[in-house]
């Protein structure tokens, strides 16, 4: 035999809501002070007007404003031709409307439940004395709604900047991944084609050795970005020599020269780092001519220095053609969102030089 299912609107948290408030309202029917004139005909409109304030609760997510017109008439009306009662409907109904609607709508909504409260009490033998209580209960609660409704609205707005943030973060890391082997693989496979017209098939093996590297290497690098990046699996200047390695392969000459203590980096300093070298090697393959790369990492006080001299661009004729590509600017961007700064452009005695100062000290973003 089937259950019957409740619609998804009437969660089982509304329910006990409801339930809770029609209670109550009808306690309030048989315990508060006696009618004037009791009647059956009276006394099934009472209980039709408590139920009015509880069972519109399982809607109130689905229609805030018609619930809220409804549980507060159904309060106004059960004070004056009975007996005045807390209007405990109105105000969920009202938590609910001010959650989900912008200041102004919640202010009306507000302003409304405070005159309805002032109807309800003032009219003898109804206590004036409160319409100030109750009154003061609708404010503080359309208030604190609005707070809570605008601490969402910062948490989702904190959450969608996080999600950019770790999109760009993952389009930077398939750029430098994929653009460091990429351009390796392109210059090997120039390699291999000229050592096939030249009849020597050694040096051709040789490139398609180095291709296969690469490729393999691209491959794992490319499963560590789509594994949403952990910081356990992102590089650091602890693989520079692996780095370097690849570049050789690729057929860049490099030469590399430490100064300080590399070990112990802050991770996203390292990180960096390593990302600012594996794009400015790529694109001293990408735009190599006759000549080395120097790499230069030095550490002092506070402060990590990385700088990529191309001296091959001084033979083809220093800077790439056109505007700066997305390895340039994805490279400043980590750069600044680390703390540090970067200069890069020609130079007229070494061709082109790119140089990064980051801070050891401190929390940055890669």
């Amino acid at each position: 035999m089937l259950t019957p299912r409740l619609p998804r609107s009437w969660q089982r948290r509304d329910l006990v809501i409801a339930g809770i408030v029609t209670v109550l309202e009808v306690l309030g029917l048989r315990t508060g002070p006696p009618v004037p004139t009791p009647s059956a005909a009276l006394g099934s409109v009472g209980l039709l007007l408590a139920l009015a304030q509880g069972v519109p609760l399982l809607w109130r997510r689905t229609h805030p404003v018609a619930v809220l017109g409804v549980t507060t008439a159904a309060f106004v009306a059960y004070a004056v031709l009975i007996v005045p009662v807390p209007p405990y409907g109105a105000l969920v109904a009202l938590a609910t409307l001010a959650v989900r609607r912008e200041a102004r709508a919640a202010a009306g909504a507000t302003a409304l439940l405070v005159a309805a409260c002032g109807v309800a009490y003032l009219p003898p033998p109804g206590p004036a004395d409160d319409v100030a209580p109750s009154a003061v209960v609708a404010v503080v609660v359309g208030v604190t709604a609005q707070l809570v409704r605008e601490r969402r609205a910062r948490i989702e707005a904190q959450a969608r900047r996080v999600a950019a943030e770790e999109r760009l973060r993952i389009a930077r890391d398939l750029h430098d991944v994929l653009g460091h082997s990429l351009g390796g693989i392109a210059v090997q496979s120039s390699t291999g084609r000229l050592a096939l017209d030249a009849g020597a098939p050694d040096a051709a093996r040789d490139a398609l050795v180095a291709i296969e590297s690469a490729s393999r290497e691209s491959m794992r690098e490319v499963r560590e970005v789509l594994g949403v990046l952990r910081d356990s699996g992102t590089p650091g200047l602890e693989a520079l020599e692996d780095l370097v390695g690849s570049s050789r392969a690729a057929g860049l000459t490099v030469e590399v020269a430490r100064h300080g203590d590399l070990e112990g980096l802050p991770p996203d300093t390292s990180r960096t780092a390593y990302r600012v070298l594996q794009e400015a090697l790529t694109n001293a393959a990408k735009h190599a001519g006759p000549g080395r790369v120097q790499v230069a990492v030095r550490r002092t006080a506070g402060l990590l220095a990385v700088e990529v001299v191309d001296e091959g661009r001084a033979a083809a004729g220093a800077g790439p053609d056109g505007p700066p590509g997305h390895g340039l600017v994805g490279m400043r961007e980590r750069v600044t969102a680390a703390g540090g700064t970067m200069a890069a452009g020609p130079d007229p005695d070494a061709g082109w030089r790119v140089r990064v100062e980051l801070p050891t000290t401190g929390r940055g973003l890669t």
